[in-house]
């Protein structure tokens, strides 16, 4: 594990006596208890395919994307020249498991902030997450390459997320596979498999395609969630170049270790097509309709002076 994170005092013997002493932010012991995810410079996508698309098994591909020309020439500069319109959506702290907040500000405001390092010290930073940035540009998608999965998949969702250091997506898992491309920057994944479901406690507040816990690692109650000491971890800190698959219903947390640029493609396979992405939209539209969970809680609405405002 990357030493800058491994702070944890030697003499900490156990889970609960860690929490006592770093007022309940687990982080650091969860990355010293952790393991690290297998990696891989073999770039065939057959055998991608078999040994881990397949086989639903997360991968570090090492330096896949070192020759993207979005990892060569994308820059906070390079976001603040592009021409766009309207107002980008920036969240604000880590909605999956606090209040959900968001706000929305021009692009080219938003990256002087981020390169001015200019953000309340009372507040969490905002962090542009589930940019469109390829339906407003297309002619970008020529600056990155994820055919190692997309030969297998049906449909295709890609985003890009940009934020300064400590913007956090707190741990959740999606209903589609992913695959995470870091542009610039470093960031930190740890991963969870889904065979500790019950100890992840599943949250109730609704996120269209993803499913949260309701443990928050950085302000952790042991009491309420005991069972969490017993998870095993999976952790890795992205460079650039560096492409993390994360198949679909892998719980992961994720923080930006500086200012970090990165891409990541939901993919739908042929069944996911048919059972996964009907569902998710049958359950968002009811939702929107007041007929499926909250809007008091969810990631998707926020509440301000009583008026329920949509994200989107």
């Amino acid at each position: 594990m990357n030493k800058q994170y491994l702070l944890l005092n030697k003499n900490v013997l156990n889970f609960k006596d860690y929490c006592n002493h770093h007022f309940m932010d687990v982080l650091e012991h969860i990355l010293s208890k952790s393991q690290p995810i297998s990696e891989t410079t073999d770039f065939d996508s057959g055998i991608f395919k078999k040994s881990y698309l397949n086989k639903k098994k997360p991968v570090l591909l090492k330096g896949y994307a070192n020759n993207w020309n979005a990892t060569k020439k994308w820059n906070l500069d390079f976001l603040s020249e592009l021409e766009v319109k309207d107002d980008v959506i920036l969240e604000i702290g880590s909605n999956n498991q606090s209040d959900t907040s968001f706000t929305h500000q021009k692009l080219k405001a938003f990256i002087e902030s981020v390169k001015q390092n200019r953000h309340d010290n009372g507040k969490p930073p905002a962090y542009l997450t589930l940019f469109e940035i390829f339906r407003l540009f297309p002619h970008l998608k020529e600056d990155v390459d994820f055919s190692i999965f997309t030969k297998y998949t049906k449909v295709n969702d890609i985003y890009a997320w940009v934020g300064p250091k400590d913007t956090v997506t707190g741990f959740h898992y999606d209903t589609l596979n992913n695959l995470l491309a870091q542009v610039m920057g470093e960031k930190l994944v740890v991963l969870v498999s889904p065979k500790h479901n019950k100890k992840m406690y599943i949250s109730k507040k609704y996120d269209l395609g993803a499913v949260s816990s309701e443990v928050d690692v950085n302000n952790f109650n042991e009491e309420s969630y005991p069972n969490f000491k017993d998870v095993e971890f999976l952790s890795v800190v992205l460079k650039p170049g560096d492409v993390l698959f994360i198949p679909k219903k892998w719980w992961h947390y994720v923080k930006s270790v500086d200012t970090s640029i990165s891409v990541n493609n939901f993919g739908a396979l042929l069944s996911d097509i048919i059972f996964t992405k009907p569902k998710e939209i049958i359950k968002h539209s009811l939702h929107c309709r007041g007929y499926y969970r909250s809007k008091n809680n969810c990631t998707c609405h926020m509440v301000v002076d009583g008026e329920v405002i949509n994200r989107f």
